[in-house]
């Protein structure tokens, strides 16, 4: 039978319409502190006093992890005695430096006047230069005594803001607003050297996830972009997430952009933990069935069967199709400026298999 003799192929057909979707993208990550301190003695001493705080049953114990800490909390300290010392010997120092420096002072101002009281006899012929020259040799030496006393003074002052600073760090206190003891490095009554990690701290009062997206996602994001939060440790609750980093460039390895997510109320969402952030956007797609996707033998490329009226007869015809995601069953396809397809047509979505170019089929409800 020649081909628009026989019976017409009963397919069914679907338009090509928007729809209202939305993909859940999920991305894990770890669960970081928002911030840390590494704290240590900028003195070396033997640990004198430690915090201590109230445990369970109403016991007092020597601050250690887990225990909280506000901002300008003493934690421990080391034995201060010879920094006291020393910041005592610098003050008596720096007052003599200081008393001596007046002194030449004195001596320096005493000496111009006698300069110019000779100068004026010289003019009356009343001293000799021999004489005038030793006045001179004599307030230059004045003058540089009094230079090199205010170096001593500058010396001793700064000997002195040394010594302070030494005996102020003989205390260690939190700089974290809300500080969690995760490590202590050190007992009382143990000898320290400077610089040694006495404490680790843990800035609580948020966390961050950090994930990476594809290029395809990061231009959808922003910043202060608010995101939910799950992890499976925790089943049942949800947090607030707000995107505070989104790095400028893709890791050249992995090829995705690093995106952070801030968790201002933590509770009980802790460090180590694997969270889950879902990034669920209502997008408006062009959605078809996968069985209408017919691909092209020739090249790999793919079409659809179009359906057209020509002479009062539903007569289909391929046409080249473009997709871009697969949601369950059905695929994303491109509309627009530049492709076949356009919002409105008809596309046969079951029984390609069947159907040849310019074929009359029957449409079937």
């Amino acid at each position: 039978m020649k081909p628009g003799h026989e019976t017409p192929t009963s397919v069914r057909v679907t338009s090509v319409a928007p729809e209202i979707v939305t993909p859940g993208r999920r991305y894990g990550g770890v669960v970081r502190e928002i911030g840390r301190a590494t704290l240590s003695f900028r003195v070396s001493g033997t640990v004198r006093d430690m915090r201590q705080v109230m445990g369970a049953g109403g016991r007092e114990h020597a601050l250690h992890e887990g225990d909280r800490v506000m901002t300008g909390a003493a934690l421990a300290s080391i034995d201060s005695a010879d920094y006291r010392r020393e910041q005592l010997l610098a003050v008596e120092q720096l007052a003599i430096a200081e008393a001596r420096l007046a002194q030449l002072e004195t001596e320096s101002e005493l000496a111009k006047l006698e300069l110019r009281r000779i100068g004026q006899l010289v003019r009356r012929g009343s001293v000799t230069d021999a004489e005038l020259d030793t006045i001179r040799s004599r307030q230059r030496s004045t003058a540089a005594a009094v230079d090199g006393a205010r170096r001593d003074v500058e010396s001793a002052r700064i000997h002195l803001e040394q010594a302070e600073a030494d005996l102020a760090s003989c205390t260690l206190f939190s700089p974290l607003e809300a500080g969690t003891v995760a490590a202590r490095y050190i007992e009382v009554g143990e000898r320290v050297a400077a610089s040694e990690p006495a404490f680790l701290l843990l800035d609580l009062s948020s966390v961050v996830i950090a994930f990476g997206v594809p290029d395809t996602v990061v231009g959808r994001l922003q910043l202060g972009q608010v995101l939910q939060v799950s992890c499976e440790a925790l089943p049942g609750q949800n947090f607030r997430g707000i995107i505070h980093k989104i790095a400028p460039a893709a890791d050249l390895a992995t090829r995705t952009y690093a995106v952070e997510v801030r968790v201002d109320d933590p509770q009980d969402l802790r460090p180590g933990m694997i969270a889950t952030v879902a990034i669920d956007e209502e997008l408006r797609e062009f959605l078809l069935p996968l069985a209408a996707i017919v691909p092209k033998a020739s090249d790999g490329s793919y079409e659809v069967f179009r359906v057209a009226e020509e002479n009062g007869r539903p007569i289909v015809h391929r046409v080249p199709v473009e997709f871009e995601d697969l949601i369950d069953d059905r695929v994303t396809v491109r509309i627009g400026d530049g492709t076949a397809l356009k919002a409105g047509d008809r596309i046969v979505a079951t029984g390609t298999h069947r159907l040849y170019d310019g074929q009359q089929v029957q449409i079937s409800q």
